[in-house]
């Protein structure tokens, strides 16, 4: 879909449907631009002066060449002030452009003629505008009987100069496999959960890994038993769809040692179980596999990049569903790790099969751990829909991986793991319980994951307010975002050597 030139041709022989042009505050228009200027006669002189056109962040204007140029319109980015100029004012100024183009519903030829960078290089920026293509555009078709054009812009070729090709090529492949994994993440989790239930997860999983030549395994219900993940087993056993573990190895360096253990939480559908959760927005818990569905986006996006480091993917997939074989409160499991935990509430079943599969990698050798999942309405409550959170107990990790968020775009907060939180999952007559209560509640799912973790290095992320959207945004659409998928993806890269 998008591909990088240099910019050979005079600006006004650029043949498209759309010519994209950033603008800086204070930038008059000269050499190319006053040529363009020149050519439709000082419209765009006029049309700046009556801000018509304008350098300000977040507006973009459309202007109809009318013959004069080989573009058919030439669409105008305001991208601020140049001293301020970052990646993500890049990528979501271009994106406020994309979805502005998208709304002429055509199959269009776009061309960006990238200005300088200012203080973003020309890899960052032609990343950037990638990323913003990919991800603007995206679009859930479902499942209409009639399908809707999914994506109406045919191509897109990036013009640089010529000393910024090589850069801008390597900004572009990355754009597109973090964009290409960040989309596939988004259409797992918009699937509905009739669609997408256990078994139709892990095949998705197993699609990934079996495209880029990666090792799997599926551990299956006869397997979880034989390896006590009591956690999993427990919350499976209410729906009739048979849980799944699926384990994925990403080797990228000669020897598989320093492996970095990825854990996903794959709720397919959470109904609470018996402790079922009110109808209103009940329909959104399709969306519970949002850290799984992350981590099958990070698959695919390394998948692509093929980096010298090794990944393995540790993914529960799973049904929490009400019936009368449904595990209960007040129920005792104990979990692959020996701990015991008395169940609370069945709905607060994401940290049991996190547990299990913690501790499963652990048992594999993983040298540090990331889980990802969709885990508490308290993190939505702490952070809204604006930011994930994170927690660890290490905290040079979490510096790294909040380096890794800041680098990719993505917003990431961490919360505090006091011992004293810690004490709030003791149960009287087990372990540990599953729910330590109302206040702090984000806080104390991650706490729970920790006593699973111990001293592997891990952070938890929580992005049970950021998987899903109900309105859209410059760079998501409502619905499933891929949220961390980006974060997770540039971590690895980081580690790679």
């Amino acid at each position: 879909m998008i591909k990088v030139e240099e910019k050979r041709a005079e600006l006004t022989a650029v043949a498209c449907d759309d010519l994209v042009i950033g603008l800086f505050k204070g930038d008059a228009f000269e050499a190319e631009l006053a040529v363009l200027d020149q050519k439709l006669e000082g419209a765009l002189t006029q049309l700046l002066k009556d801000q018509e056109i304008s350098a300000e962040e977040k507006r973009v204007a459309a202007v109809y060449t009318l013959g004069r140029a080989a573009a058919k319109r030439i669409v105008f980015v305001g991208l601020g002030e140049r001293k301020d100029f970052c990646f993500v004012k890049a990528r979501d100024g271009f994106a406020r452009c994309v979805k502005a183009i998208v709304q002429k519903g055509e199959s269009r030829q776009v061309a960006c003629w990238l200005p300088k960078q200012g203080g973003l290089s020309a890899e960052r920026f032609a990343q950037a505008v990638t990323e913003a293509f990919y991800l603007a555009s995206y679009k859930y078709e479902g499942y209409r009987q009639k399908p809707q054009q999914k994506n109406p812009i045919a191509g897109v070729t990036l013009y640089v100069e010529a000393g910024d090709l090589t850069a801008a090529e390597e900004g572009r492949r990355k754009g597109a496999a973090l964009a290409s994994g960040t989309n596939l993440a988004r259409d797992l989790v918009n699937m509905p959960g009739n669609y997408l239930q256990p078994e139709e997860l892990k095949a998705q999983a197993v699609a990934v890994a079996e495209r880029y030549g990666m090792a799997y395994e599926v551990l299956d219900r006869e397997k979880l038993k034989e390896l006590g993940m009591g956690g999993v087993l427990a919350v499976a056993q209410g729906s009739a769809a048979p849980p799944y573990v699926v384990v994925v190895k990403y080797q990228g360096r000669q020897t598989w040692d320093q492996v970095i253990g990825l854990i996903g939480k794959g709720v397919t559908f959470d109904s609470g179980g018996i402790s079922i959760k009110p109808v209103s927005g009940m329909h959104e818990m399709k969306s519970d596999m949002g850290g799984a569905a992350a981590l099958i986006g990070t698959l695919e996006a390394i998948g692509r990049l093929r980096p010298a480091v090794n990944v393995m993917a540790v993914i529960g997939c799973v049904e929490n569903m009400p019936s009368g074989t449904a595990y209960r409160p007040g129920d005792v499991i104990t979990t692959m790790s020996g701990k015991t935990v008395e169940i609370i509430t069945t709905d607060a079943e994401g940290r049991l099969v996190l547990a299990d599969c913690i501790t499963y990698a652990k048992q594999q050798g993983v040298d540090c751990l990331i889980d990802c999942a969709t885990l508490t309405g308290g993190i939505v409550v702490a952070l809204g829909n604006v930011c994930s959170g994170a927690m660890t107990n290490n905290q040079a990790m979490a510096d790294e991986l909040l380096a890794c968020a800041e680098y990719a775009g993505e917003r990431l907060w961490q919360l505090p793991t006091f011992e004293e939180y810690r004490e709030l999952n003791k149960s009287k007559v087990a372990d540990l319980k599953n729910s330590g209560g109302r206040n702090g509640h984000g806080i104390i799912g991650g706490v729970f994951l920790q006593e699973f973790a111990e001293d592997t290095p891990w952070v938890h992320l929580d992005v049970a307010g950021t998987a899903y959207l109900s309105t859209a945004t410059d760079i998501n659409p409502a619905g499933g975002t891929g949220v961390m998928t980006r974060t997770i993806t540039q971590f690895v890269l980081g580690r790679s050597q």
